[in-house]
């Protein structure tokens, strides 16, 4: 019996070295894509991307890169620069992305055909009024033309991150906004669902709940280095599930 337990031991572990080797010897190319929550993260913070690169490499990934457009951040330099830097997105002074805006990118960027898509879009359609109906649309035209170009990519498809109402705007408008963004977490939802039934391998990352405006934000929008956190560690929660298996 303890031969057996022994050889049983042994498999385990030859196992997950092999699992382990697997994610280290093929190339893996994860695309961070989305609106300022993506691109920003001047100092003292760093944008949710340096937290999930180093999330990865501590949990023993090391042969992964990070794909898209833009390099850096869009709003200065962070404060830790030791992280591929990579993005899609939009870069200095034009960060403020609508899903119309990843629509337009979607057939370029989708050429680099990444095995992972970080797509986090559509809180700025609100702000620009753009019809809930239209921004389903657009999501999933992203999702489509990455997928079109690569069947077996997986989407992470975030619930946007809440961000602070107008503070000028009427009580009736606040409570507009609100509702608008909740809507937005459904929306995602949908989406998730209707790409799931045609194929795609889409997961929806709920970074809505959870993320507390005053306690996450610097400015009520974009994430401090707490926020940034909290976005990075949900994301790699999902990610090296798959990367162990590649």
């Amino acid at each position: 019996m303890k031969i057996v337990k022994g050889l049983i031991a042994g498999c385990g572990v030859c196992c997950a070295l092999t699992l382990t080797a697997r994610a280290q010897v093929n190339t893996v190319k994860i695309m961070p894509m989305g609106d300022s929550v993506t691109a920003r993260g001047s100092s003292p913070e760093s944008s949710y991307r340096y937290w999930l690169y180093k999330d990865l490499q501590d949990a023993g990934f090391n042969n992964f890169v990070f794909v898209g457009n833009q390099n850096g951040v869009s709003d200065g330099a962070p404060a830790n620069s030791d992280f591929d830097q990579h993005y899609e997105g939009g870069g200095p002074n034009n960060d403020a992305w609508s899903s119309a805006d990843g629509v337009n990118a979607a057939p370029s960027a989708a050429r680099s055909r990444p095995d992972f898509l970080i797509l986090d879009l559509g809180s700025n359609d609100i702000i620009y009024d753009i019809d809930p109906a239209t921004t389903q649309a657009n999501l999933q035209a992203i999702i489509e033309d990455f997928a079109a170009q690569n069947p077996n990519i997986i989407v992470l498809l975030a619930k946007p991150t809440p961000f602070a109402v107008d503070p000028v705007a009427t009580s009736q408008e606040k409570k507009l906004e609100r509702r608008q963004q909740s809507q937005l977490a459904t929306i995602a939802s949908k989406v998730g669902k209707t790409e799931k039934q045609s194929g795609i391998n889409v997961i929806v990352v709920n970074q809505f709940g959870g993320y507390n405006v005053k306690t996450d934000t610097k400015d009520g929008t974009h994430p401090n280095v707490r926020g940034e956190q909290k976005i990075a560690r949900k994301y790699f929660t999902v990610l090296k599930k798959y990367m162990k298996k590649m």
